[in-house]
């Protein structure tokens, strides 16, 4: 056994002195196989070793092999392939790496100032690119429609203040003439009347009763005659009749009084004489209040006759454009001028799927511009909508800028990268950084003189690099510029046969 050990190392001497051939050598030197084979645990330690190696070489003779995805490069290979590296840092949060967005203006800042009604365009007073406070006048339009409302308008008008001269002359011609009580004396006088006459025939009764008393006297005593008695008792039987007829008057006039008392009291009367003319004073104040109410919503004076509709601005802001010139014919919702507050912007982001396991509402996002990435911005994520788009299969984060840096126009296109606020940490490296070698994703490590090839498993980005979920610590020194050619060199190695 020893035999065939010793001849092995012999066999590997002899290749070992041929002169290399000029370019990069992927073979690790000595030096490095020293540091490597201090780590490896399934080296044995009980061989003997052959002469002219020390013990730190032993292990190496005995694969025979370098150990594979470790490269070992000369100061001049790396000066060739221009290698650096920079630390595997610490990195807090995970983000959702570039995303595509746009600037936009917020719905609640942008109106389009058109008319309600169709007219002829008789003025324009401002142009694109004017700045303007609320309540400013944009244009001014001649509807024959207005025209219509406000002569609706001028005829309620003079209706409603003949129908109020009216009612005035009526409640005056009541209190002077003094109308409103003259139904109440005649019914009072009535009522004396009545009285007076029942209480005539209740005297008259109370007499033909005493003279019928005495003529019956002197029947029975021989005096009277009978056909006096006779007319006596006629009489009196006339006068009871009479009587009867009186009370029932006057408790007919009676009645009578107490109901004008009541009117009288309640006015009815008076109410009854003025109702017309309240119920047209009442009918022209309702046409009044419509025409002014409908004039006032398309931007028209009542006062006016001329049919005028004025446009104004309810917001201040920028006059972003101006659809039409005066003396065009417009239609009812047709623009006239747009007016944008740009104060305060809406960016809408293109997020993934795979993005919502990553950020929530309230996150912390960094825009940049496309066409000029050193133009920056920070917000938050205010909504994400919940629904995806059936196409792109991305969904819309919202992010609210006031008063946006210079750049941030409106149509801006952006990139936005939004970063979760979790606080834990994790590995990053540089996105340049990341290789695929053989289906995996790798990094290159340095150890010592030598490039480890390590496996890592990605997780979302943060800030300019990868979030490594494991494979390599904070504080490891990862290859950046230089990885394309060592990823080469290691793969070009490989299909040549060796290993390392």
């Amino acid at each position: 056994m020893r035999f065939i050990i010793v001849f092995l190392l012999i066999f590997l001497c002899l290749g070992c002195q041929k002169e290399p051939e000029p370019g990069l050598s992927p073979h690790p030197t000595n030096e490095e196989h020293e540091h490597h084979d201090d780590e490896n645990q399934n080296h044995t330690e009980d061989k003997s070793e052959p002469e002219g190696h020390g013990d730190e070489h032993g292990t190496h003779d005995e694969h025979g092999d370098e150990e594979e995805g470790f490269l070992t490069l000369t100061e001049a290979q790396k000066k060739e392939l221009k290698l650096t590296t920079t630390a595997v840092v610490a990195a807090s949060g995970q983000s959702t790496g570039l995303r595509p967005g746009r600037v936009e203006a917020d719905p609640d800042r942008r109106v389009i100032i058109s008319s309600q009604v169709s007219g002829t365009l008789q003025n324009i007073y401002v142009q694109v690119g004017a700045s303007i406070g609320a309540g400013t006048s944009i244009a001014i339009v001649t509807s024959p429609e207005v025209t219509s409302l406000q002569t609706d308008y001028h005829e309620a008008e003079v209706e409603a203040e003949l129908a109020r001269k009216e009612l005035a002359n009526k409640n005056e011609l009541f209190r002077v003439g003094d109308e409103i009580n003259r139904p109440l004396e005649t019914a009072r006088l009535e009522f004396t009347e009545a009285k007076a006459q029942r209480d005539t025939a209740s005297a008259n009764l109370q007499s033909a009763v005493l003279k019928n008393e005495r003529l019956e006297t002197l029947l029975a005593e021989g005096i009277a005659s009978k056909q006096q008695v006779e007319e006596s008792r006629a009489e009196r039987k006339a006068l009871e009749a009479a009587l009867r007829q009186t009370e029932a008057e006057l408790d007919i006039a009676q009645s009578h009084l107490e109901r004008e008392k009541r009117v009288t009291k309640s006015q009815l009367n008076v109410k009854a004489d003025t109702f017309p003319a309240e119920a047209r004073l009442a009918r022209a104040e309702e046409q009044m209040r419509h025409a002014k109410e409908r004039l006032s919503q398309i931007g028209a004076s009542p006062e006016a006759h001329n049919g005028n509709v004025l446009l104004s601005s309810p917001i201040s802001g920028t006059v972003v454009e101006r659809s039409a010139s005066r003396g065009e014919l417009v239609t009812p919702g047709e623009p006239v001028a747009v007016v944008v507050d740009s104060s305060r912007v809406w960016v809408w982001v293109d997020l993934q799927r795979s993005d919502l396991d990553v950020i929530d509402r309230g996150d912390p996002i960094e825009l940049s511009l496309v066409e000029q990435s050193e133009r920056t911005a920070g917000g938050y994520v205010d909504y994400i909508s919940p629904q995806l788009d059936q196409e792109t299969q991305t969904l819309k984060a919202r992010v609210v800028l006031d008063n946006p840096p210079e750049g941030f126009h409106l149509g801006s296109f952006v990139n936005a990268r939004v970063t979760n606020g979790s606080g834990a940490t994790a590995p990053a490296v540089p996105e340049q950084s990341v290789q695929f070698v053989e289906g995996q994703t790798v990094v290159y490590v340095r150890e010592g003189e030598g490039y480890r090839r390590t496996s890592v498993i990605l997780g979302a980005p943060v800030g300019n690099g990868q979030v490594i979920a494991n494979g390599v610590k904070a504080g490891s020194q990862v290859v950046v510029n230089g990885v394309e050619q060592l990823k080469s060199l290691d793969l070009s190695d490989k299909i040549g046969g060796h290993s390392h």
